[in-house]
């Protein structure tokens, strides 16, 4: 597989809205599991997310809710040299220390190469990326 993602952090009034992009530059598609590609709000930890500097974790306190048998319908498919972008509302799901803070956050998951085969997982990891958020 050949995909590259990245991650955009808008931390203005007060929210942190995060944006997921991958790019598949490769000749076959490529699955995200649903929750990064097309959920509008977090099931679980999806994101990891440290104070900086430091490197304390910041705590996710939304809920967490297992899915069941994974299906087609569990991912978002992502066409040979596409691209896809989703950003997620993750404010209220992280801890965030009140006052103006600045801290660090990268995505580590998996993709599916091959739909039928869904056990066969690549790793996928962003690079850490540093924003600043001032929380209430």
């Amino acid at each position: 597989m050949n995909v590259h993602a990245c991650l955009a952090v808008d931390a203005r009034h007060e929210k942190v809205l995060v944006t997921f992009k991958i790019e598949n530059r490769g000749e076959r598609r490529v699955w995200l599991p649903r929750a990064i590609a097309a959920d509008t709000t977090l099931r679980s930890r999806l994101f990891d997310v440290r104070a900086f500097p430091g490197d304390a974790p910041v705590a996710y306190t939304g809920p967490v809710t297992e899915r069941g048998g994974s299906d087609v319908g569990d991912y978002v498919e992502v066409a040979p040299h596409s691209f896809h972008a989703h950003t997620i509302d993750i404010t209220r799901f992280y801890a965030f220390e009140p006052g103006e803070h600045t801290y660090q956050i990268w995505y580590a998951g998996q993709v599916i190469g091959d739909i039928r085969q869904p056990e066969v997982l690549a790793d996928l990891r962003t690079e850490p990326l540093m924003f600043v958020h001032a929380a209430p």
